[in-house]
């Protein structure tokens, strides 16, 4: 998957709403020294990846916002999310100095964090006032360790098949529901000259989108968990089936020949000039969806990955989840004001970015959709009854098993592996 931080659409955000944050911040401690009036104010850092743009007013506003309601001062440290997320957050967590309020990724990626003592441990505040009663189900999955909650989630991700309606209705195909009505689709769609599919295989991310999201429906949830935590294997019957179904994909002329040259952005591009039916990638596809220079906007339909024959997974159950969120500093000074504040933004957060057509929600509550991203909304009404999800692999992996999964990946599109070595290999490159 492509690094966690995406392309968002940059939208100005003159006309947010200053509102109370009263409802975001819960009940809390009644005896806070962050209450209006009382004493000094309480100091806060806090760290997050959004220098600029729309995610940046939606901070911002926020924090003048909770200031002026409490007896706290914020300071803010925005860094650009590559320089943060491989080398800022890493070293200083390494001895716990990163901010009271950090932005970042759950799994994997925290997991050294929470081994080292240097993350908070929530349960008790969350219960406090009664958290997780306004969060979605499952979207603290992926920021739970060994029982306890060290993360509040902000946002998150589904695996999503864009199609583009006007082609599809042109060519009398049905809307894929099954891999075999895929196959069918793929074959119509080439007997007439037509691309069905665009893949960005120059960038090995976009590859694992489709063939982890087939291994969602071949080896289904628990057994993808599995393999990816090292509990499991990768060397299944269900797991060469992914593979050999993006294989079959690819004989069948579903790419464009010499896709292993074309990007990802570029794949993109050629889907909304509106000359490709098929585009499998991430819900953050939608803040593009609606752009003027978008040669299909308002011509886009929504599927979850087909399901397959025999498989374990079903039309439920998606690649993606909650892993964007924010973690407290276990060596914050001020443990109650900082957990306080970071539930109120985490909320706040994720629904403002909802309206901007950022992200799917993983917080409950009414929203007025009515100025809402019509294609985020298709995906929110799609995956709010999902049974499961499982992470791209490369957000899950580390290492050199990332670069491992992205050369078999590579591999299986040029047929220099097959769907027997790619499952082995990476068992072995995960042990």
């Amino acid at each position: 998957m492509k690094k966690l931080g995406r392309k968002i659409l940059c939208l100005l955000m003159a006309g947010i709403t200053t509102v109370s944050l009263a409802a975001c911040t819960g009940s809390s401690n009644s005896n806070s020294d962050s209450t209006t009036g009382k004493g000094d104010p309480v100091e806060l850092t806090l760290w997050h990846t959004w220098p600029t743009g729309s995610i940046t007013t939606i901070i911002d506003t926020f924090v003048k916002q909770y200031e002026k309601e409490n007896n706290v001062k914020i300071q803010v440290d925005a860094t650009q999310q590559d320089e943060y997320q491989q080398r800022k957050l890493k070293v200083a967590a390494a001895n716990g100095s990163q901010g009271d309020v950090f932005m970042t990724y759950g799994a994997g990626y925290s997991k050294p964090f929470i081994a080292a003592g240097a993350v908070l441990p929530l349960d008790s505040y969350l219960e406090a006032d009664k958290t997780k009663d306004r969060l979605m189900n499952g979207v603290l999955d992926y920021f739970t360790y060994d029982g306890k909650v060290y993360g509040l989630p902000l946002k998150k991700w589904a695996g999503i098949l864009f199609c583009n309606t006007e082609l599809f209705e042109k060519n009398n195909v049905a809307y894929p529901e099954t891999w075999d009505q895929m196959m069918t689709a793929v074959n119509t769609f080439r007997s007439k000259n037509i691309t069905p599919m665009v893949l960005g295989a120059k960038d090995a991310w976009h590859i694992g989108m489709i063939q982890n999201a087939l291994a969602v429906r071949t080896a289904g949830v628990e057994a993808s968990n599995m393999a990816l935590s090292g509990e499991g294997s990768f060397d299944t019957p269900e797991i060469i089936k992914s593979a050999q179904l993006l294989v079959d994909l690819n004989k069948a002329g579903a790419f464009v020949e010499g896709t292993l040259g074309v990007s990802a952005d570029e794949a993109q591009m050629e889907f909304f000039a509106g000359e490709v039916p098929m585009y499998f990638s991430g819900s953050w596809t939608a803040a593009d969806c609606e752009s003027d220079e978008n040669a299909i906007k308002g011509k886009i339909k929504v599927m979850p990955m087909p399901t397959v024959d025999g498989g374990k997974g079903d039309a439920d159950t998606y690649l993606g989840g909650a892993i964007d969120g924010y973690m407290v500093n276990n060596n914050t000074k001020h443990p109650e004001e900082a957990v306080k504040f970071a539930i109120a933004l985490t909320e706040y957060q994720c629904k403002e970015s909802y309206k901007i057509g950022d992200s799917i929600p993983t917080w409950k509550g009414d929203v007025d959709e009515s100025q809402i991203n019509p294609v985020l909304i298709q995906i929110n009404k799609l995956t709010q009854n999902a049974t499961g999800y499982v992470l791209a692999w490369d957000t899950f992996l580390t290492g050199a098993a990332i670069d491992n999964h992205y050369n078999l990946l590579q591999a299986l599109i040029g047929g220099k592996a097959t769907p027997e070595e790619f499952a082995k290999k990476m068992q072995e490159a995960n042990k």
